[in-house]
């Protein structure tokens, strides 16, 4: 699997486990860039939320890297639209594999172990919500 693959593996992953949850997704393009946010669009319950999704194969985890600038671009690009921000961690394993190398070799077409453990919400730091 090539990197974009692996992105979009993991904002399908993401987008299933939102509509689970119930979740409505407005938007969701798993062919986006890494750099394209938000990867994912939904409402629930009267809120409004963009999801940064990152994945990352075995042993590690998706992580945003980008830095503070990009964080707090996120965050207020997300809040000028009414909407929350939050942050989806995604680690995949190749489950064919026997070995720590093999689990860590991305292949189309098998099945994969996967680690989402939930949403993490983005807020400026020290930020206090109007309300």
């Amino acid at each position: 699997m090539a990197p974009a693959d692996i992105h979009a593996f993991g904002i399908e992953i993401v987008y299933k486990q939102l509509e689970k949850d119930g979740w409505v997704v407005q938007s969701a393009d798993v062919e986006a860039d890494i750099a394209s946010e938000p990867q994912i669009v939904a409402a629930k319950d009267g809120e409004l939320a963009f999801f940064v999704v990152r994945t990352g194969v075995y042993p590690g985890r998706g992580r945003f890297e980008e830095g503070q600038e990009a964080f707090d671009t996120l965050v207020k690009h997300a809040s000028e639209h009414g909407a929350s921000c939050y942050f989806a961690s995604v680690g995949i394993a190749n489950s064919n594999g026997t070995t720590e190398e093999e689990m860590s070799v991305p292949v189309k077409g098998v099945a994969y172990n996967i680690q989402f453990d939930g949403l993490i919400k983005m807020a400026f730091a020290g930020a206090q919500e109007d309300g």
